[in-house]
């Protein structure tokens, strides 16, 4: 690489770092991590998972153990997406999301190939 290349993406990676939106996405990972509510939602989520998964596999996908198993993840997952911090923390991670995005599309929409898949 040149040089200049280099130093561009050194100055992107800098400004990225220090994007206000990726520093609050930061902090957020981090609180997340000590809350000791959000790790039990958490953990009940991927216990329902696991349990879920488990009925489809012994019983069946249509079968009422795994329906039943299937209402106790969603209740799991709505209450974990329901907290207060992981709203916050979802909001900030879609707007990270969006800036990598706009980058991406910037940095290589010249090497982009559309391509036509007519029937």
């Amino acid at each position: 690489m040149n040089d200049s290349l280099v130093k561009a993406l050194d100055e992107l990676k800098t400004a990225l770092n220090n994007d206000a939106r990726v520093l609050k996405l930061n902090e957020l990972d981090k609180r997340i991590d000590n809350d000791e509510e959000v790790m039990r939602l958490a953990y009940k989520k991927d216990m329902a998972l696991i349990h879920y998964e488990d009925a489809i596999k012994h019983f069946g996908e249509s079968s009422k153990e795994a329906s039943d198993a299937q209402k106790v993840l969603h209740e799991a997952k709505l209450n974990l997406d329901n907290n207060e911090l992981v709203k916050e923390y979802n909001a900030t991670y879609k707007q990270v999301r969006e800036l990598y995005d706009m980058i991406n599309e910037t940095l290589f929409k010249k090497f982009v190939i559309k391509r036509n898949c007519s029937k």
